[in-house]
C-alpha cells in the first residue's frame, strides 16, 4: 500500500513469520518473532493509553520499559522498531502499543498499533514498519497501560541511485560490561549520524574470565548467571537461554547505551561472544579438544537471544533443529554513494587450522593453535585441508560456500560509489619475523655492552651490519635442542673488524659470547609467527580468493569496517600477503573495542606470564623510569609494513565521513577509568585517517 492512498491509522496490516502472513491464533505465540505494518497518512495523536489502538486484545498491560527503545536495519522504505516490555509473569503475554510519526511531538501518528509482547520471545517486541519515505526521520514510542516509553528517532535510508554528498556513522565493538568504562556511548549518543554500525561481541558471555580483569566503573555491578557453566579457571559462561537473555539485559539496562540506540537506527553482525569465545559454527573451543562435539542447544539459546535482542530484519526459525537456523548476513544500500555488505564470520566458519591441543612450552591451548602459530606450520596445515577436498575452500573457510558466492554477487552488482564490509575480524596480516626480531633484540643489547665496556660506540649503518650477521648466525644455529646453538661465524669477524682486531676470537669467545647466549630465547620462537589465526590471518586461502575476486572484476573502493581485536588499525588490504610484492586490493579500518582490555594487554600477558615467551617482552614493551612503554605499535609496523596506523593498547571507537571523493575515519581513544567513573570528555585522544576514492591506500593525517 501506498501513501498516497492511505488507510485507517491504527491498523495491523499484516503479520508475518518467515514471510508467511499468520492468522491471529498463530499471532499470540509469533506476536514478538516480528510483526510489520504500513504507514498511512498522518492522523491524529494518540495519547496515554494504548487501550484505544485498533486490534487491542484483552490483555494485561506491562509495567513500563526499563530497557528503553531501539530501531536498526533502515531502508528507504522501512526500520525495524525495538522494545521489551516489562512486568511479565512469564506464561501471559502483554500488551502494548507502537507510534511512529514524522513529529517529534507526535501531534500526527503514521502507525498507531496494538501488538502483544510474549512470554515465549521474553516480551521483547520487533516491529517492522514499511510505506515510510526515504531519508526521513521519524519518532516512535511503545504505550502498554499508562506508561508511555521514551520516545525514539530513527531515520530511513536514501532511495538507490539517489546522488548523496555525504554519509556520516559510527562504528563500535567489543563492550565488556566487565572492565573500563562505557564513556563513549555518552559521546556517540550527541554526534550527527545517519546510523550506527555494531560488527559484534555486544556481549561477553564469560563471567569472571582472565580477560576480564581489570578496572571497571562501579556502575557495572558484578553479573551473575542464572544458571552457567563453570570452567576450571574459576570463570563462568553462559550456557542456557536464561543466561544469555540475562546478559542482554544486563548490558540494556545501562541508561548510555539505551541513549544511543534511542537516537540512531543500529546495523548489527554478531562475533564470537555473542556465543562462545573464538567460536566456529556450534562448537566452543575453551579447551584442547573442548570442540570435538557440538553444543548444538547452546548455540541456538545464543541465536535466539541475539535475535530477540536486536533490531534486525532478520528471521528465525525455531521449528529447525539445526543450529543454523537463523540467518544475519544481509546488505543496504544508501543513495548512489555505499553499499554496506554484513556478513556472518562464525556460524558457517571451518574449525581453525591448527587443532587447539596444548602447544609445546607453554600449556596453553590457545597459543600455537589461534595465537602465535608459526607461519610455515599453519601454510601447511591448510594446503593439507584444502588437499583433503580436491583443493577447494570447504574446510578452510571463514564465510561459507553459500555466503562467499553472496559476497561476490553482492560486490560485483553494487550501483554505488563505495562499498563497505562489515567485516567482523581484521583482513590486515600481523605477522612478527621472530628470527629478525631477536635478533634485533640481541643487536641493542650487544651495542649498548659495546659502548660500556669497550668504548666502541656503532654508528646506525654498523648496528644494521650487526643486526645482519646476528640474524645469519640464528638462521645457521643448531635449534634442535630448547635452546639454540650458535656459532657466532658472521658476528665475531665483524665485531673484530669494527674494534680493529681488539674483539678477538678468544675476547669474543670470553667477553661477548656468555652474554649474547644468556639472552638467546628458547628455540621456538626463532620462526615466523602469524599473530592472530583466529582472524583472517588464519583462513589465507579464502583470504587471496576473496581479493583475487575484487581484483578481477576490477571492483574498487572496497573499505573493510572491522572490530574484533581491540585495537586500532588502517591499512590496505593486498592480493597476496606472501608474495614478494603484493598489490593493495581494499582498505582495512579496525576499530578498538568500546570497553574490553587491549590487544597490547592480551600480549603483555603472555610475555609476563608464559616463561617460553619472556624473551620476547621487549617487542611487546619496556620499562621506563618505572613506566610502561609500548614497543608492541612498532614491532607491528616494523614487521608488517601495510600497517600504516596501529594503536594496540586503546578502548574507543570510529566515527566515518563518507563523500564520492574520500572516506574519512577518525578513531577516538578513550581516556582511562580513574576512580571507578568514567572520565569526562571520555575522548582522550583521536586520530583521523583517509582513505580516497580510486585508491587502495590509507593517508594518516
Amino acid at each position: 500500500m501506498s501513501r498516497d492512498n492511505p488507510q485507517p491509522c491504527a491498523f495491523l496490516q499484516q503479520t508475518t513469520v518467515s514471510g508467511e502472513t499468520m492468522d491471529r491464533r498463530q499471532f499470540l505465540k509469533w506476536g514478538s518473532f516480528l510483526t510489520v505494518s504500513v504507514a498511512a497518512a498522518g492522523c491524529g495523536g494518540g495519547g496515554g493509553d494504548s487501550a484505544g489502538a485498533a486490534g487491542q486484545r484483552l490483555q494485561a498491560a506491562g509495567q513500563g520499559f526499563g530497557l528503553g527503545v531501539a530501531s536498526g536495519d533502515p531502508r528507504p522504505d522501512s526500520i525495524i522498531l525495538w522494545t521489551r516490555v516489562d512486568g511479565g509473569d512469564g506464561a501471559n503475554p502483554l500488551s502494548v502499543t507502537v507510534q511512529l510519526s514524522d513529529k517529534a511531538d507526535f501531534s500526527s501518528l503514521l502507525v498507531n498499533q496494538a501488538l502483544s509482547a510474549d512470554p515465549g520471545w521474553d516480551y521483547t517486541v520487533r516491529h517492522k514498519v514499511t510505506g515510510l519515505s526515504s531519508a526521513t526521520t521519524y519518532y516512535y514510542r511503545f504505550l502498554t497501560g499508562k506508561t508511555v516509553s521514551a520516545a525514539g528517532r530513527t531515520k530511513t535510508a536514501p532511495a538507490a541511485g539517489t546522488p548523496l554528498s555525504q554519509l556520516k556513522f559510527a562504528y563500535i565493538t567489543c563492550q565488556d560490561w566487565s572492565v573500563n568504562h562505557w564513556g563513549a556511548f555518552d559521546e556517540i549518543a550527541k554526534l550527527d549520524l545517519d546510523f550506527v554500525m555494531h560488527v559484534g561481541d555486544y556481549i561477553y558471555e564469560t563471567v569472571g574470565a582472565g580477560f576480564q580483569t581489570g578496572n571497571n566503573e562501579t556502575r557495572h555491578p558484578p553479573l551473575t548467571l542464572p544458571n552457567g557453566t563453570k570452567r576450571a579457571d574459576g570463570a563462568i559462561y553462559a550456557t542456557t537461554l536464561a543466561d544469555y537473555r540475562y546478559l542482554y539485559k544486563s548490558y540494556r539496562a545501562d541508561p548510555r547505551i539505551q541513549a544511543v540506540h534511542a537516537n540512531f537506527p543500529v546495523i548489527s553482525i554478531w562475533d564470537d561472544h555473542e556465543f562462545s569465545d573464538d567460536c566456529w559454527q556450534d562448537r566452543q573451543v575453551y579447551y584442547p579438544g573442548d570442540d570435538s562435539a557440538p553444543s548444538t542447544p547452546r548455540r541456538r539459546s545464543a541465536n535466539q537471544a541475539w535475535f530477540e535482542y536486536t533490531p534486525a530484519d532478520v528471521s528465525i526459525d525455531l521449528a529447525n533443529p539445526s543450529f543454523q537456523n537463523i540467518q544475519i548476513y544481509r546488505s543496504f544500500a544508501f543513495g548512489n554513494l555505499a553499499t554496506l555488505v554484513m556478513t556472518d564470520q562464525r556460524l558457517y566458519r571451518s574449525d581453525h587450522i591448527i587443532p587447539e591441543t596444548a602447544a609445546p612450552n607453554t600449556g596453553l591451548a590457545n597459543l600455537g593453535s589461534r595465537y602465535f602459530v608459526p607461519k610455515t606450520t599453519l601454510a601447511q596445515a591448510e594446503a593439507a585441508k584444502m588437499a583433503s577436498t580436491g583443493g577447494n575452500l570447504l574446510n578452510v573457510s571463514i564465510l561459507g560456500a553459500a555466503q562467499r558466492a553472496w559476497w561476490q554477487q553482492q560486490m560485483q552488482s553494487a550501483a554505488t560509489t563505495w562499498k563497505l564490509w562489515g567485516n567482523e575480524v581484521s583482513l590486515l596480516r600481523m605477522g612478527v619475523d621472530g628470527t629478525m626480531a631477536v635478533a634485533s633484540l640481541l643487536e641493542q643489547g650487544l651495542s649498548s655492552a659495546l659502548a660500556q665496556g669497550f668504548g666502541l660506540n656503532l654508528g646506525a649503518a654498523q648496528q644494521q651490519q650487526l643486526t645482519g650477521a646476528l640474524y645469519q648466525d640464528l638462521l645457521a644455529a643448531d635449534t634442535s635442542g630448547a635452546t639454540p646453538v650458535l656459532s657466532y661465524a658472521n658476528t665475531q669477524p665483524l665485531l673484530a673488524g669494527f674494534s680493529g682486531g681488539a674483539i678477538s676470537a678468544g675476547v669474543f669467545a670470553a667477553a661477548v659470547k656468555p652474554s649474547l647466549d644468556g639472552n638467546l630465547p628458547p628455540s621456538m620462537l626463532l620462526a615466523q609467527y602469524i599473530l592472530n589465526a583466529d582472524q583472517w590471518d588464519g583462513y589465507n586461502a579464502e583470504r587471496k580468493t576473496l581479493m583475487a575476486f575484487l581484483k578481477s572484476n576490477n571492483i574498487g573502493n572496497v573499505v573493510g569496517i572491522t572490530g574484533d581485536i581491540h585495537a586500532f588499525f588502517a591499512g590496505p588490504v593486498m592480493d597476496d600477503f606472501d608474495a614478494a610484492s603484493p598489490t593493495p586490493v581494499m582498505v582495512d579500518l579496525v576499530t578498538a573495542g568500546i570497553s574490553s582490555n587491549s590487544f597490547f594487554s592480551y600480549f603483555k600477558n603472555v610475555v609476563d606470564t608464559v616463561p617460553a615467551f619472556a624473551k620476547a617482552a621487549p617487542l611487546i614493551y619496556q620499562t621506563v623510569n618505572g613506566q610502561t612503554v609500548n614497543t608492541f605499535n612498532s614491532t607491528l609496523k616494523t614487521f608488517n609494513p601495510w600497517l600504516k596506523y596501529a594503536d594496540t593498547d586503546a578502548q574507543g571507537y570510529a566515527v566515518v565521513t563518507l563523500t564520492p571523493g574520500k572516506l574519512s575515519c577518525t578513531f577516538h581513544k578513550m581516556a582511562k577509568l580513574a576512580n571507578g567513573v568514567a572520565p569526562s570528555p571520555a575522548t582522550a585522544s583521536t586520530q583521523t585517517v583517509e582513505v580516497l576514492a580510486g585508491a587502495p591506500a590509507v593517508n594518516v593525517l
